[in-house]
C-alpha cells in the first residue's frame, strides 16, 4: 500500500494535472481515513476534470463521512446529471435524504435505483424498510422478496420482512386499516435468518413471538431463552418469557 501511494504521489509530481492519479490516490487516502488529504486529491480531479461523474461520486461519499451532507448532495446530483445511468449516485443519494429525513426524495432516488440497475439488492432492501405507511404494506413486501431473489443470504432482508409479516399491518382495498398477520411466512424468514447468523438474539425473539401466537409454546421458550442465553440484558425477552411461563401454570 505504501509503494502505491509513493508511485501516485509521483506520478503527479511529474504531471499535476494527471486527473486519474489525483482520482486513485483520493481513493487510497479514505482507505487510509486520511480523509482532508483525500478531498484535496478528488477536488483536483473535478478541478481537471469537470464532467466525471464518478469522481463527484467518490467526492460526495467521503462529504458524507465528515458530515457536509449538502455540499454531498450537489456532487452526488452532479455525477447523476452527468450520467443518469448512475445507479450506485442515486442509491448513495437516496440513503443521504433519508439521514436527512427528506424520505419522499429518499423514496424517489431508491426507486431510481432500482429502476437503472434491476438487480440492486441493498436499493431494494432500503426502500422497503422505508416502506413504513400500512398503504405501503405490500410494496414493502414486494421489494423485500425482491432483495431476496437476488440474494437468498441476505440475512438482514429476511428478518425485517419477518417483522412486517408478523405485524401484518396494512390497509385493504376500501382503505380501512386492517391486521392480518402471516406468521407461517414470517416464522420461515425469521428461521433463515437465524440458519445465516444463529447469533442473531432479536430473530431468535420475534420467532418465539410468533411461534407462541401459533401456540407453539415449547419451540417459543426455546428461542426466548436463546436470545436471553445471547443476550441476557433482553428485556423483552424476559418479559415474554415470563408471560409464557406464566399461562403454563
Amino acid at each position: 500500500m505504501k509503494d502505491v501511494q509513493k508511485h501516485l504521489e509521483k506520478a503527479i509530481k511529474i504531471n499535476p494535472e494527471f486527473a486519474d492519479a489525483h482520482f486513485e490516490l483520493g481513493l487510497l487516502l479514505v482507505e487510509k481515513k486520511k480523509f482532508k488529504e483525500a478531498r484535496k486529491h478528488f477536488e483536483k480531479t473535478i478541478q481537471i476534470n469537470t464532467n466525471d461523474a464518478k469522481s463527484h461520486f467518490h467526492f460526495a461519499l467521503l462529504l458524507q463521512v465528515i458530515s457536509e451532507f449538502e455540499l454531498s448532495r450537489e456532487h452526488f446530483l452532479k455525477a447523476i446529471d452527468i450520467n443518469q445511468n448512475f445507479a450506485d449516485a442515486y442509491y448513495h443519494l437516496g440513503l443521504l435524504l433519508r439521514d436527512l429525513e427528506e424520505f419522499e426524495e429518499s423514496k424517489n432516488n431508491l426507486e431510481k435505483a432500482t429502476d437503472v440497475d434491476q438487480n440492486h439488492t441493498l436499493a431494494y432492501y432500503h426502500l422497503a424498510k422505508l416502506l413504513t405507511d400500512p398503504e405501503d404494506y405490500e410494496q414493502a413486501k414486494k421489494n423485500y422478496l425482491t432483495a431476496i431473489d437476488i440474494n437468498n443470504e441476505f440475512r438482514d432482508a429476511h428478518y425485517y420482512l419477518g417483522k412486517l409479516l408478523k405485524n401484518g399491518i396494512k390497509n385493504d382495498k376500501d382503505g380501512t386499516l386492517v391486521e392480518e398477520p402471516d406468521y407461517k411466512n414470517a416464522q420461515k424468514h425469521f428461521q433463515k435468518a437465524i440458519d445465516l447468523s444463529p447469533d442473531f438474539a432479536k430473530a431468535h425473539y420475534n420467532l418465539a413471538l410468533v411461534l407462541n401466537k401459533q401456540n407453539n409454546t415449547e419451540k417459543a421458550e426455546y428461542h426466548f431463552n436463546h436470545a436471553i442465553k445471547l443476550d441476557d440484558k433482553y428485556a423483552k425477552a424476559h418479559f415474554h418469557l415470563a408471560l409464557l411461563l406464566k399461562s403454563k401454570l
